[in-house]
Parts: structure tokens; C-alpha cells; sequence
């Protein structure tokens, strides 16, 4: 199997996914870690047959697998009474950090796995929760229907696959989700009343993050960065601040590259690699792609319609 891997900015190998691929056995056709602040690993994984599997106790993640396709998988380290023991396709099944567990697998089959720290579970439990995070406790599901958790897997099964760079932004917003709804629902804090974390930025915060944007707009922006600029918990921050944009951190830095690019574009006789990295690409295809996602039109072929330069004028500017 093809391994497919991607780094920016902080993202990197963390070992206990790297461990975990290794128990299994298996090599994940696509995945993306990165452990600032806390640590996450996503993998989606095709098995090719008849496969055991086994997680071992006591670790540093929770496990939370979504099956995607294919045989059905019998869990094999509890009795046959076990309820929700057998998973099928559109299943979820969750397995705590301090949990051992094995898996049969009867045949050819897809997953995404998610591997979310538990450090990071406690941050964001003393954040919504106002908890000490090494209280809270994870409880095991096996094999069931949660509809946000096949939400989350469908979106980066079809991310992972694309050409695309996953930025740490976006890493850092589907680790804090996850956390807090493993803590909603599957943790001995899910009937406490949630603290209230979706107050605006104030106008003065706001500018501070905006300003603070647009000066580092060249670099790969990370949440805890943003965060840090007005002083605020990475997972209130980002929750404050899309309830005052109506943006995710991502989509207004991606909304922002985008309207520099189209003032380049249409000012400035620059090549679009020049372009795609002054406004904080990681390459003239990641700019393409951003483009024709939001705009349905390639860079070259915008600078064109905007009618300042003709093809002939800044040919050595494609």
C-alpha cells in the first residue's frame, strides 16, 4: 500500500500513531498528524483480507474508528454477549486511552481512524467544563451509530486524498470538536452543564487577531498563534471567533489569501509562484486549487479576465 504523507508547518510523525500502525500491522494509504498543542492523528486505512488487530492498554490517545466499507469486524477480547460487538459499515466505535481491546476483521474492508491525545481531552474538559482534565474519564462504545463522528471521518477520508495540503488550522479545529464531543457524550462529564464558550470578540480583540493576520500572512499561521494574540484558550478562541465572523480561523485566513491574491493578480506583473507565496501558500498549485474551490477559475486565467494585462504582457507571469 501507497503511503501518503504531508508536512506544514508543525505537522509531523507522532509516535504513538506511528506505534499503533506498527501493532497492526498495517500502512495507512493516507494520514496526517501533528501533536502542537496537544496531539492528533488521522489515517484512513484499507485492509486487503482477514486481518487481527489489537490495541494495547494504557496509552496516551482514545481511539475512535469509523468503518467506511466493507467485512464485518467481530470484537474478540470480550464474550459474544458483548452488546454492539459486531461493526458494519457506517459504524463508529470508541476505544479509551486505559482500554485494551482486539479486533477480528473477516474480510477486505476501509476505516478512518482517529487518534486523539488524551492531554488535549483534558484541555479542552477544563475549558468547557471548568473541571480539572485529569478527572475526566472516556467511555468505552463499541460498534454504533454517531452520526458527527461519520461526519468528521467522510470529510477527511476525501481531505486526506487531496492534492490539497491539510494545514494545521484545520487540524487543530476537527481535534477540538472531536474532544468535545467525546466529552458531550461519551465521558463522566456528559450531564454537567457546559460553561459558556460561545461569547464574541470583542471589537478591539477582533482587531488585534486581524491585524496580527495580515502581518504574518506569509507564514503558516497556527490557531495556538492566534489564540496567543489576545490571550485567550485555543478552543475558545476559536469558537469566539466564528461566532463574531462567521468563519472558522481557516476559511477567513483561506478568504483573506485569496483577496491578496486577486489584487497581485490583477496590479502586479508577478509570477503566480511569487504571488501564491506572498500571501501565504504553500504553492502555486495550493493557490490554484484555493481558486477554482471558491472562485471557479484559475489564477492565470483570473488575471486575464480582470483585463489589465494581456496573455503577451506578463507571459513570463504564468
Amino acid at each position: 500500500m501507497k503511503v501518503v504523507s504531508r508536512s506544514v508547518g508543525c505537522l509531523r510523525k507522532i509516535d504513538f500513531a506511528d506505534a499503533l500502525f506498527r501493532t497492526k500491522g498495517v500502512v495507512p494509504q493516507t494520514s496526517v498528524t501533528f501533536e502542537d498543542p496537544g496531539a492528533l492523528g488521522i489515517a484512513c486505512v484499507s485492509y486487503h483480507g482477514p486481518v487481527h488487530t489489537f490495541k494495547p492498554a494504557n496509552q496516551t490517545y482514545h481511539g475512535i474508528g469509523y468503518r467506511v466499507s466493507g467485512a464485518q469486524t467481530i470484537r474478540i477480547d470480550k464474550p459474544r454477549s458483548f452488546p454492539h460487538g459486531t461493526g458494519r459499515s457506517g459504524m463508529t466505535a470508541i476505544v479509551p486511552a486505559t482500554e485494551e481491546s482486539a479486533w477480528l476483521s473477516e474480510g477486505p474492508h476501509e476505516m478512518v481512524h482517529f487518534y486523539l491525545a488524551s492531554p488535549l481531552v483534558g484541555e479542552v474538559a477544563a475549558e468547557i467544563y471548568g473541571v480539572d482534565g485529569s478527572d475526566v474519564e472516556i467511555q468505552e462504545a463499541a460498534f454504533h451509530i454517531d452520526e458527527s463522528i461519520a461526519r468528521y471521518a467522510m470529510v477527511f477520508q476525501q481531505r486526506l486524498r487531496d492534492p490539497e495540503p491539510v494545514t494545521e488550522l484545520e487540524l487543530n479545529a476537527i481535534a477540538h470538536l472531536l474532544s468535545a464531543h467525546l466529552l458531550r457524550r461519551y465521558s463522566n462529564l456528559a450531564r454537567r452543564p457546559m460553561s459558556r464558550v460561545d461569547q464574541k470578540l470583542s471589537s478591539a480583540e477582533l482587531r488585534t487577531v486581524t491585524d496580527y493576520i495580515e502581518a504574518h500572512l506569509d507564514s503558516a499561521l497556527r490557531l495556538s498563534e492566534l489564540a496567543a494574540a489576545i490571550g485567550m484558550n485555543q478552543y475558545r478562541f476559536a469558537r469566539a471567533f466564528q461566532a463574531t465572523t462567521g468563519d472558522s480561523p481557516h476559511k477567513y485566513v483561506m478568504k483573506l489569501r485569496i483577496t491578496h491574491a486577486q489584487d497581485l493578480l490583477a496590479a502586479s506583473k508577478l509570477s503566480l509562484g511569487t504571488i501564491a507565496a506572498t500571501v501565504g501558500f504553500s504553492s502555486q498549485s495550493h493557490m490554484t486549487l484555493a481558486f477554482q474551490r471558491n472562485l471557479s477559475i484559475t489564477p492565470g486565467r483570473y488575471r486575464i479576465q480582470t483585463g489589465k494585462f494581456d496573455r503577451d504582457e506578463c507571459s513570463g507571469a504564468f
